[in-house]
Formats: structure tokens, sequence, C-alpha cells
């Protein structure tokens, strides 16, 4: 199916329906408000479910955009509906936007690697003693704290520019006591991967062709790329890995 083609970006139209959802409910007179719990709740999970559709099916919406909207537009339709302070809004887009910024600014999502994801990859990650392994994009350190576990003898390293992501990773990393992993709030794009022996990422489709010019040019020999679901335009990977998982993952293995 051919994407339909907008004549302006899909944020202002993000925008306009949220807002269009949030000015129909503050521009209602007390009567005409929901009298209930229930009819309250109904009517702001109403809003987030139009919003899903609209903008998955219509504006056609990456991940990012369309969590924030689907999260965005029940909080502001439920702010006059059931009286909640005004300073609770802005607060509430500020916890998110320390989640997704980088949904926006690198169309790069918050994708979480789940169990059994991380425990490919720590099989992967090698184990020669002074080793390193690198997460680029690290999210929540869940990749980071299995494979510093499973390798002790590696040097593992996560970095992370989405501020409460990495907040939680090196929480995560530090209560662990995990000595040989860190966490560092750093850009991708900042990072030095010449010493890594295997990197991984999971990121979106956006970044994957810079990215690949990236390892390509700074990786050793005899190095390793993982990327988690998403491929290098024009490049086939070395391997294919398939992960016995309900999300069917693919790690998409290249040999430097």
């Amino acid at each position: 199916m051919r994407e339909t083609r907008w004549p302006v970006p899909k944020t202002v139209g993000l925008a306009v329906i949220i807002a269009a959802a949030a000015l129909a409910v503050w521009t209602m007179g007390p009567e005409e408000l929901p009298r209930t719990r229930s009819g309250a709740l109904l009517v702001a999970a109403g809003a987030g479910v139009g919003f899903f559709a609209i903008g998955r099916l219509i504006l056609r919406l990456g991940p990012a955009w369309l969590t924030l909207g689907t999260i965005a537009t029940p909080m502001l339709v439920a702010v006059p509906i059931f009286q909640v302070p005004a300073w609770v809004f802005p607060i509430a887009v500020l916890v998110l936007a320390g989640f997704y910024v980088n949904g926006v600014t690198e169309k790069v999502p918050l994708y979480l690697s789940n169990s059994r994801t991380q425990q490919a990859i720590s099989d992967f990650a090698p184990v020669t003693k002074g080793a390193t392994f690198i997460d680029l994009g690290c999210g929540l350190g869940g990749v980071v704290a299995a494979v510093a576990k499973a390798r002790p003898e590696a040097h593992v390293l996560g970095v992370e520019t989405a501020p409460l992501s990495f907040a939680i990773a090196w929480l995560r990393i530090t209560l662990l006591g995990l000595t040989n992993a860190e966490v560092r709030f750093q850009s991708i794009w900042a990072t030095d991967v010449s010493d890594a022996d295997l990197v991984y990422a999971f990121l979106s489709p956006a970044p994957m062709t810079r990215l690949n010019e990236k390892l390509t040019a700074e990786m050793k020999p005899g190095s390793v790329f993982v990327s988690n679901s998403f491929a290098v335009p024009g490049r086939e990977p070395d391997e294919i890995v398939a992960v016995d998982d309900q999300r069917q993952t693919q790690l998409l293995m290249w040999r430097m």
C-alpha cells in the first residue's frame, strides 16, 4: 500500500487532533460533562482510541508520535472532566518526553529488548577477557545488565540520550553492582566504537544507513554488529538469528 502524502507535516496533524479533542471537551458546560467517574473514563478512553485510529490509519504516524498522542489526548480530555490541576499535564508531558524525546529528534522511539532477546545477545557476546560490548541506545539498560551478568570478564557499555531512560538504566546498573558495566549519557553518533568486539542496536529504520556508515568506518576487523529487527538498506546480513519469542524477533548480524 502506498503511503499517503500529506500537505502538512504529520506532527502538525498530530497537534491538531489533540487540540481538537481537548477543545471539544474544554468548551462544554458543566451540564454537558459526564456526571459519573465511569462516564468520564469512557470519554477519555474514547478520545485515546480515536486518536490511535486516526494517527495509525490516516496519518500513519510512527510509534513514538502514536504513543505520545494516544496517551496525551485522554489526559487533555480528562483535565476539565476531573478538574485536574493545570500543572499536572505539563509535568506528564515532560515525563513522556524524558522517555520519547529521541522519537522526535532522531526518529528512534523507545524499543525494549525482551528477556529472550537479552539472553540471545548474551550468548553472542564475546567471552574473551577485556572484550568490549556496546549497546547503542540502551533504553532502560536491560541488555547491558544481561550481558554484564553473563560475561563478567567483558567491558559492557550502554549509551542513551533520553533523560529518564538513561537515569533508569544508570540506576539499574548501579543497584545491581555490575562493576564491568557502565551507562553513559551520550549520543550514538559521538560514541567511539573502534574497540568494540560486538555492537548491538535496536533503533528504527531511519538511522540505519548512517549507522552502517559509522560502524563500517570505525569498527575493527573481526568485530560484529547486531541489529534487532531493522536492516541496513542495500546490505544483506551475514547471518539472521530468529529468537523464539512472541514478537518473532530477528537479529541481523554483520561481520566487519
